[in-house]
């Protein structure tokens, strides 16, 4: 099925029994923006207008964060629209997501997935969600290790939520982040990062 095929948590439970839990599992952290970044990113707000397409959101404000993360996460790749696939049971192009950084030679450039990122067009966040925990359950599945977390986030460009796949056990964290709260945002991004960063350690330990 494609990704895209699942229009809500209860669709992907169906095909996929979790259990789904709202809990904080992500701490308090910030770190501050840079002028030259929150000058673009006032610059965006700005020139909005009151009807934008998708890809105004997605290249104005996910883009931006995302790839501030990244900056400081170089061991990383974020693949955007790149195909991922577990076989033919699960299969499309996310918007991002984030895996170990593929150095030579290699079968599989795409490596351990365990960040998924999608976007809630018309900020349709129960669609978005069914998207972005099939295309974690995809990630579970490559990595063939259902106790490394597997993370999700789906945003609208301007609110994020966050939701993280351990196990059979789906958890949304109770608190969404706001580009109005930009330190607190790239402080979840950077966690978030830097926890990939540490599972894929102790997958190639563990092998």
């Amino acid at each position: 099925m494609k990704f895209s095929d699942f229009k809500s948590v209860e669709e992907v439970q169906a095909k996929y029994p979790l259990v789904v839990i709202q809990e904080q599992f992500l701490p308090t952290v910030e770190l501050s923006p840079s002028a030259s970044f929150m000058e673009d990113i006032q610059f965006a707000l700005t020139m909005r207008d009151s009807v934008e397409s998708e890809m105004f959101f997605r290249e104005y404000f996910i883009a931006p964060f995302m790839r501030q993360t990244w900056k400081r996460h170089p061991s990383l790749k974020v693949w955007v629209n790149r195909k991922l696939a577990y076989q033919d049971e699960l299969t499309g192009e996310p918007d991002y997501f984030v895996s170990a950084r593929p150095i030579g030679a290699t079968p599989n450039p795409v490596g351990q997935p365990l960040l998924a990122v999608a976007e809630a067009k018309q900020e349709d966040f129960i669609l978005g969600w069914g998207q972005c925990l099939s295309e974690m359950i995809a990630c579970q599945k490559i990595n063939a290790r259902p106790d490394i977390a597997i993370y999700g986030i789906v945003s609208t460009g301007e609110l994020w939520q966050v939701g993280r796949l351990i196990q059979n056990v789906f958890a949304r964290n109770l608190m969404a982040y706001t580009i109005y709260e930009p330190a607190k945002l790239l402080g979840i991004l950077d966690y978030l990062f830097a926890m990939c960063e540490k599972q894929i350690v102790a997958m190639s330990l563990n092998k």
